[in-house]
Formats: C-alpha cells, sequence, structure tokens
C-alpha cells in the first residue's frame, strides 16, 4: 500500500479534542503517517504513525520564502492554509521517502480508511480529494512528483501568497466556483485562483488524474447522529461509512463543547450538533440533545440582545451572532 504523509503546521497550544484525533490516526497507520510541524510539546500518547518535527513559526515563514522564492508579509498562522498546496515543495526535505503527501485540519475524525483510499484508487490518480466538488482543505492527497508539487505555480500564488489575508487558495477560493457553473467545461474559463480550477483544468486536459468523490460528511441536521466505533465512522441512522466526520459547522453552535476525555477518547463514542457522548450517556441521548439545545438557545438570544443593546449606546461587540441561529463568531 503506498503510503501517505499528512504535513501539519500548528501553532498555539493543543486542541481539547486532540486525542480524538490521535485514536483515529492510530486505527489508520497502514496508510497514514501524521507530521506536525511546531513548536509545541510533542504529545506523549501520540501512536507512532504521528510525529513531530519542532520548528519556530518565523523559521517556517523563512523556510517557505527560500522555498518558493518570494518575499512575504507578516501573517497569522492560519493564513498556512494558502501555502498548502505547496508544501510538496516546502517541505519536500522532510518527506522525500513518501509516495504521497497530504495536507488538512485536525477538527474531525477518521473512519477506516483503507476502505475509500485503496490500492487500485491512489496508484491510478495523482491528486485526491473525498469533498465533491473541489479539493478539500481537510483532506487532499497530492503524488509525491514534480509536476503535482509545482502545480501550484500554475496559478496566482504570488499574489495570494503575498497577501496577508487568506484566500482560500487551497479550496475554492473567497467566491466558491462550484457554486456559479453548470457544467465542468465551464472550469475553464474561471481564474486560476484557486488549486481546484487548476488541477481540474489539467485534468480536464488530459494531464493529470483526479480522483474527487463525496465519502466524508460535514453539517449535520438536527437530527444526525455520526458513529465512531473501534475505528469506523458511520451515519447512526443509515449505517453509511464516511472517510472522515469534520465537524466544521458544528463547532459554531454556540452550545458547543468538546469532551474531557483523557488521557485517550473512548474506542465507542457518538457526535451530533449537540456535542459527544460516550457509550453511557448516549442511552439518554435524546433529552440530553434536547435540554442541550434548548439551553444554548437561550443562551444565543441573551448575546444577541447584549450585542443589539451593545451597538445602540456605541460599545464594541466581541462575539457577534450570525449567520444562523445558534451560530457565534468572534470578531
Amino acid at each position: 500500500m503506498n503510503k501517505v504523509v499528512k504535513i501539519i503546521p500548528y501553532f498555539g497550544q493543543w486542541p481539547p479534542f486532540i486525542n480524538i484525533y490521535l485514536q483515529s490516526c492510530n486505527n489508520n497507520r497502514n496508510v497514514l503517517d501524521v507530521l506536525f510541524i511546531t513548536d509545541l510539546k510533542p504529545l506523549q500518547n501520540a501512536p507512532d504513525n504521528v510525529r513531530f518535527h519542532s520548528m519556530l513559526f518565523s523559521d517556517l515563514k523563512s523556510l517557505i520564502e527560500k522555498k518558493i522564492q518570494l518575499e512575504l508579509p507578516n501573517f497569522a498562522p492560519y493564513k498556512l492554509c494558502d501555502f498548502r498546496p505547496a508544501y510538496g515543495e516546502i517541505f519536500e526535505d522532510i518527506i522525500h521517502g513518501y509516495d504521497f503527501w497530504a495536507y488538512g485540519d485536525i477538527d474531525l475524525v477518521y473512519g477506516q480508511l483503507d476502505q475509500f483510499i485503496t490500492e487500485d484508487v491512489i496508484s491510478r490518480h495523482d491528486i485526491l480529494a473525498f469533498k465533491k466538488g473541489h479539493l478539500h482543505g481537510p483532506f487532499t492527497i497530492y503524488r509525491n512528483v514534480d509536476k503535482i508539487n509545482k502545480l501550484y505555480t500554475e496559478g496566482s500564488y504570488r499574489e495570494i501568497f503575498q497577501n496577508s489575508e487568506y484566500q482560500s487558495f487551497d479550496e475554492f477560493s473567497k467566491k466558491p466556483f462550484y457554486t456559479q457553473i453548470t457544467n465542468e467545461s465551464e472550469i475553464l474559463d474561471l481564474p486560476n485562483n484557486n488549486i481546484s480550477v487548476i488541477a481540474f483544468k489539467k485534468e480536464l486536459a488530459n494531464r493529470i488524474k483526479v480522483f474527487n468523490k463525496q465519502y466524508v460528511k460535514e453539517d449535520l441536521s438536527q437530527d444526525e447522529v455520526i458513529v465512531y466505533d473501534h475505528g469506523r465512522v458511520y451515519n447512526f441512522h443509515t449505517e453509511e461509512n464516511y472517510l472522515f466526520y469534520h465537524w466544521v459547522l458544528e463547532k459554531r453552535f454556540i452550545w458547543y463543547n468538546y469532551p474531557k476525555w483523557l488521557p485517550e477518547a473512548p474506542k465507542v463514542f457518538y457526535m451530533s450538533i449537540s456535542g459527544f457522548y460516550n457509550e453511557n450517556n448516549f442511552k439518554d441521548y435524546t433529552n440530553i440533545h434536547e435540554n442541550v439545545i434548548k439551553y444554548g438557545m437561550r443562551q444565543w438570544w441573551l448575546l444577541k440582545i447584549k450585542n443589539y443593546i451593545k451597538r445602540r449606546i456605541g460599545l464594541k461587540v466581541s462575539v457577534d451572532t450570525y449567520p444562523k441561529r445558534g451560530w457565534v463568531k468572534p470578531l
């Protein structure tokens, strides 16, 4: 099996859900290695397929400038997402022994990767993404060869990299292109301001092979429950398997909290828009779920009223209540 190394520059502090992520990595040792580029201390409970490369953020910025030969403005760590398509070049000295590399997030839990990323699938493609319609920031795989590692240079990367604000170069730009087209041939008329358009144009020209199917789960409805069961991730009601579940939208709810599962996560647990549940408290899921949302909505409306009053009298608002009921966003 061709093994993939996922490169994750990470600065700040380890998140409360890191043990959930590490456990799902441990269950996929035959497919995935994870390499954190970080100034944090290595996690003692990390499985052997998760490694840590010590680097200061300032040194990483210098490395990026050296590898892409471009002087960059100061930027926050989140801006690193724009540089993801260039990781094959930036970290070439670290990943030279791998046939494939990947980038991605850690606010997710992997299922059984080898059920989706089979030897046949990975050997026949140059890029693999598992969110239909675009290359996906949370997890996209690239063949570790020069023409793929330099693919980003066929776009407006200089302008994008020298903008200190995140431009979604690793996915679909600031205005998602896939919402604006009805036919894949229309991609040819779009600007090369994101790696998805660049890659899809190359595929249309029969220059590379891109795998792009919907194998992941994001954006749960109020009634959906996702199960993690000894490495398998699936829908509680339909039993559909997922390559991973990414709680990118659910975490925006005011009531969303992470479990204190230390030193490791349980082997079976459940996830919904109201949070995480172990096997014991899932027995009373309906009551807990409803109460969490009811209490959260009261808190959300209270915050909304307070923000309205603050704005009326000219005070600054630090956490706003938009664009969806129950969501909050720091300003």
